[in-house]
């Protein structure tokens, strides 16, 4: 556990081993249609990205526009069926300071109903500065003086 402190509310209170509220949904016929559709694959399996379980887990719990995604890896086992409920369960695996920027890593794993292992996914976050938005911090790079 980091002795680190960011002087960012969000990061300090958030402690690593934290488990997030899990949370389902459903995948349905239609959206695994549009998803091939939008991917021109009819035979695509994965119709959601992984990078958004943890993601939305975090903000389920901390609010939207807390945490960007600056990084995410993602690996899958089965493929969705249309039909079956997905349910994620996510937890802080890490934090630490770069750069003088705070950066959060949720780790979830999506199982289904039936208790197939869909995917486990590592989100790696960089969490707002409470003086600037959210974006402001990589904005910053496109910015010409």
């Amino acid at each position: 556990m980091t002795t680190e402190v960011s002087g960012n509310p969000l990061w300090d209170g958030a402690g690593v081993g934290d488990q997030l509220e899990p949370y389902e949904y459903m995948i349905t016929p239609e959206m695994l249609d549009e998803y091939r559709r939008i991917v021109d694959n009819p035979k695509a399996a994965y119709p959601t990205v992984a990078g958004r379980h943890s993601l939305r887990a975090w903000t389920n719990r901390y609010g939207p526009a807390t945490l960007m995604n600056v990084g995410a890896e993602s690996e899958y086992f089965n493929p969705v069926v249309p039909g079956k409920r997905i349910r994620v369960e996510a937890t802080i695996v890490g934090k630490y300071i770069r750069r003088g920027k705070p950066f959060i890593l949720v780790d979830s794993v999506a199982t289904d109903e039936d208790g197939r292992m869909i995917e486990k996914s590592r989100l790696v976050g960089m969490t707002a500065k409470a003086e600037k938005p959210l974006f402001a911090e990589v904005a910053n790079k496109w910015e010409k003086n």
